[in-house]
């Protein structure tokens, strides 16, 4: 929905609990746009704060002084909101289309008679076997067709709607929760109040939400009613609401709801890998599949490859072979899928160009074959049982369902005889089914919904009206949506016990600075994980908290405290180790690890990291007697070769230095920092030209195309690291010389 910059300030004054600021807001909005009525609509609530001014300074006591602020607050909120949506309607000619056509449709879409049109659909469809079989299959095509168009323009009602009062509130609980309401007509409902509320705040839709979450008994309305609350958090101003954190915590008291919203979460996180998970299907493992199969995709169509007769004689175990990879590609997909993945969305993108896709509503409708827009396709093939044999098997969500239909059309005549059999069997669809009870499971019928709404806000045409959740950021919000966890509504809430375990997860998928701000969310009473995960992210992502209130946090005190809490904790030490030597703190660093080494004196990786610290702290001689342990145990550890080199150099052995960077050059192992630090050895060791043609390679190496300056702004301060100080110092080498040498570099670059 697009934004007005007045009336966000007219908002962020109401969530200050500046209401005076907010009317004046909203009177210059009405100055501006004289056509919205502005004026005349807010006199109430502005003469309703007069009065309580009034009364309040003529010194008078009124208890109900706070809540009738509070009140005004709300009709303040719901004004702004309601003329929000009525300007961003008027400059949207999609949305202020399905105003138009919904308002022609008053009558039909009364709230009193609303319920009533919704059950003598589940009737007209009973009574359907009374009708003689002549007349029945076009009475029930009249009977489905009628009530889509009417749950569309529910739906469409719902979406553009303004502020609900208790009336729309109660009327629309009684539908969601009647068995004698059609469940998908409840699914869909659901789905609309989502996408209204997550535009704009409603109170009374978010709470309808929450009581069809605890309420109903039909596990898909119920899941479709908690990704509408959860999603719709973002958009409710805590200050004006604060009654919707005491929902939530009254919510949280249950360890399954808990467990559910973990499990959302996670779901997710999944879903913002979609594009690259897609990318990856399409790059590995699709070539994969296709290298292994029988087919080949023509423009004609696709055609059976007739196998070799030569090649079972040549090869009798090539066929056997190729079977083995094209299921071991089946089952990477499996897996990715099992674990979460949106397998389908890179293929079934492709298909959501058809016109069924213009229509809003289609994007949230549950698959059914008596859907008008697919109905012909299932009275051509559904006796066969192709159609049920692929959508009953694998697991498609419902949009895809209907692009698979709507596709199979057109494919079908092109597709090989065998591979039509396989499919009326069901035997090209078996290493993707499910189990029937698995896909009974809220978690399953959670994810499948998420894709369906994932795939909305990605592909439909109009998708820039929708406020879309699973955007990294939206406008001004001070947390993407998808992230709902990190909503300070969930602040020291019970589900906090959880936020650790979604955040390892995250640092695990790559996802660290969603986990930093995921970790910022937590109170203030943080434990031994905490200080792990934080201190993980933070030794990759140095600015990871810069927005939240954890800015001032560092690796090593996040390490430090964890140490607090398990002294002997390996995982901390280690963590305390590398963070302290990042910092330079090489004193620290070596302490550290010589406790690691003492607690496991044969770890390969504390004893490199022992020695690189005595190396950096000058403790050459100690450094080595770990260091020639190491190499002999590991004779072609090439990290244990480079810091053996380096403490050689150190201790003025530079010959036995140039001859392991001489191996690491024969090799093929040399690196950026070997080449620097073979160049130190030649210098230390008088050998000037050798040196400055190292230090020219090096620079090469790391930017090839720089100029002059470049050049010598590099040698300062990566060949002359500041750092190194006491480096150059110990060897004798002297402020003057740096900067000679400097020169000298750059003299053979314009030379060369």
């Amino acid at each position: 929905m697009k934004s007005n910059k007045e009336l966000d300030d007219v908002f962020s004054s109401l969530d200050d609990y500046k209401l005076s600021a907010a009317m004046d807001g909203l009177e210059t909005f009405g100055c501006k746009y004289p056509n919205y009525h502005v004026s005349s609509r807010l006199m109430p609530i502005r003469n309703d704060y007069e009065r309580m001014s009034e009364y309040w300074a003529k010194g008078c006591d009124d208890p109900q002084r706070e809540s009738i602020y509070a009140t005004l607050i709300k009709r303040t909120y719901r004004l702004t909101a309601d003329i929000y949506c009525q300007w961003a309607f008027t400059d949207s000619g999609y949305m202020s289309d399905l105003q138009r056509k919904t308002s022609r449709k008053d009558s039909e879409l009364s709230v009193s008679t609303l319920k009533s049109s919704l059950e003598a659909f589940v009737v007209d469809v009973a009574m359907l076997e009374l009708e003689n079989s002549a007349k029945r299959k076009e009475r029930r095509k009249e009977i489905y067709a009628a009530h889509h168009q009417l749950l569309c323009d529910i739906f469409d009602a719902i979406v553009t709607s303004l502020q609900w009062g208790e009336a729309y509130y109660e009327t629309f609980k009684d539908i969601l929760l009647s068995p004698t309401v059609d469940g998908n007509d409840r699914q869909v409902i659901v789905s609309a109040l989502m996408l209204s509320t997550m535009n704009m705040f409603d109170e009374c839709k978010f709470r309808l939400l929450i009581d069809i979450y605890r309420c109903s008994s039909d596990e898909r309305i119920r899941q479709r009613a908690l990704v509408g609350w959860v999603l719709s958090l973002h958009a409710c101003y805590a200050e004006v609401f604060p009654e919707v954190r005491e929902i939530v915590e009254d919510l949280l008291d249950d360890s399954g709801v808990c467990n559910e919203l973990m499990e959302l979460q996670i779901q997710m996180l999944y879903c913002m890998k979609a594009g690259s998970d897609n990318r990856k299907i399409q790059t590995e493992i699709i070539p994969d599949i296709l290298k292994h199969n029988n087919l080949n995709i023509t423009p004609n169509g696709i055609e059976e490859i007739q196998e070799d007769a030569m090649q079972d004689i040549l090869d009798p175990e090539a066929s056997e072979r190729k079977m083995e990879k094209l299921e071991e590609s089946f089952r990477k997909m499996m897996d990715m899928q099992k674990a979460g993945s949106d397998i389908y969305f890179g293929g079934f993108s492709h298909m959501k160009g058809f016109p069924f896709f213009s229509t809003l509503c289609n994007w949230f409708v549950p698959f059914y074959p008596e859907h008008p827009e697919i109905s012909p396709v299932y009275d051509e093939f559904g006796k066969t049982g192709m159609l049920d044999a692929i959508l009953g098997k694998a697991p498609f969500c419902n949009s895809d369902k209907y692009s698979l239909v709507i596709t199979f059309r057109k494919v079908y005549d092109s597709m090989p005889p065998n591979m039509r059999e396989m499919i009326g069997n069901g035997e090209a669809t078996g290493m993707m089914g499910l189990a029937g009870e698995e896909t009974d499971t809220p978690a399953y019928i959670r994810r499948t919904y998420l894709y369906d709404i994932y795939r909305f806000f990605k592909l439909f045409r109009w998708n820039n009206l929708f406020h879309d959740p699973f955007n990294i950021r939206q406008g001004t919000a001070s947390r993407p949506s998808f992230l709902f966890l990190a909503d300070r509504t969930f602040c020291a809430t019970q589900i906090e016990k959880g936020f650790c375990e979604i955040a390892a997860f995250m640092v695990k998928h790559k996802m660290p600075v969603e986990a930093a701000e995921l970790l910022a969310n937590c109170s203030k009473s943080h434990d031994y994980r905490f200080y792990i995960i934080a201190g993980d992210i933070l030794m990759r992502h140095t600015d990871a908290f810069a927005l939240s209130n954890l800015k001032s946090l560092t690796a090593s005190e996040c390490y430090k405290c964890a140490l607090s809490l398990k002294p002997d904790d390996k995982r901390a030490l280690h963590g305390y180790a590398r963070a302290t030597f990042r910092d330079w703190n090489y004193y620290e660093a070596c302490k550290t690890y010589s406790t690691l080494v003492e607690l496991d004196p044969d770890n390969r990786t504390y004893l490199l990291g022992y020695s690189i610290c005595l190396t950096n702290s000058m403790r050459y001689e100690e450094a080595q007697k770990v260091l020639y342990r190491l190499h002999y145990e590991n004779p072609d550890d090439v990290d244990v070769c480079r810091v053996l080199a380096r403490a050689l150099t150190g201790a003025g052995k530079y010959d036995n230095a140039e001859r392991i960077y001489g191996k690491l050059r024969d090799n093929g192992n040399v690196t950026e920092a070997d080449i620097l630090n073979e160049g130190y050895c030649a210098w230390f060791s008088g050998r000037i030209t050798d040196a400055v043609a190292l230090f020219v390679d090096y620079l090469r190496r790391k930017c090839p195309d720089a100029h002059l300056a470049q050049y010598r702004e590099m040698a300062e301060s990566e060949i002359m690291e500041k750092e190194e100080w006491l480096f150059f110092t110990s060897h004798g080498i002297s402020e003057t010389e740096k900067h000679l040498m400097v020169d000298y570099i750059l003299s053979h670059i314009i030379k060369h």
